[in-house]
């Protein structure tokens, strides 16, 4: 019987142990409950060409300063793979941000990657504060197939908050299609 007590103390001790771990993510709710989404087509893209899609707005709802880790599509199918996610001042596009960008199908003034930008890791956000004000996130993948469509679900963005850190997934999909027929 003590063999039982003592066995079930060290199955709880390791339980409470491993839910302080600092490298767990936990399931966030700091932006609030998903309200709407929207989809992003694209039927341009080609194999090897770089796309950029922007991710959603969002907004710190909770009572706490956060810090931003990582954004990154929630899931990506093969034929599609993710570069990275990028921090830009909207003012660097003159002529309007564009939900999205490809290299088959955008203008060379919009290109994004010939746009300053920093890192998204480390972006805080104070309690109440909205992102994008003055500054937008972009999701960076490539295509590599020729099957279509392709679709990504949802963007992630993982977080830092009190010492723990957070993911939360916003609805926001990303569709490459089939080209458009030409006339």
């Amino acid at each position: 019987m003590a063999a039982v007590f003592v066995a079930v103390g060290v199955g709880v001790g390791l339980v409470v142990r491993g839910s302080g771990d600092p490298g767990r993510i936990r399931e966030g709710d700091a932006f609030g409950v998903d309200e709407g989404s929207y989809e992003i087509g694209i039927p341009t893209a080609q194999v090897n060409d770089d796309v950029w899609y922007f991710a959603p707005g969002i907004t710190n709802r909770s009572s706490e300063k956060l810090t931003l880790e990582d954004v990154r599509p929630g899931t990506l199918p093969d034929g599609i793979v993710f570069v990275g996610a990028r921090l830009f001042d909207k003012d660097a596009f003159v002529t309007g941000v564009p939900m999205s960008w490809d290299s088959s199908g955008g203008s060379a003034g919009d290109d994004p990657s010939r746009k300053p930008s920093t890192e998204v890791r480390g972006y805080a956000l104070l309690p109440g504060q909205t992102l994008p004000d003055e500054k937008i996130v972009y999701l960076h993948v490539r295509i590599s197939t020729t099957r279509r469509p392709l679709m990504s679900k949802g963007v992630e963005f993982i977080y830092e908050q009190g010492g723990r850190r957070y993911s939360q997934t916003l609805s926001a999909n990303l569709t490459v299609a089939a080209p458009s027929p030409k006339r």
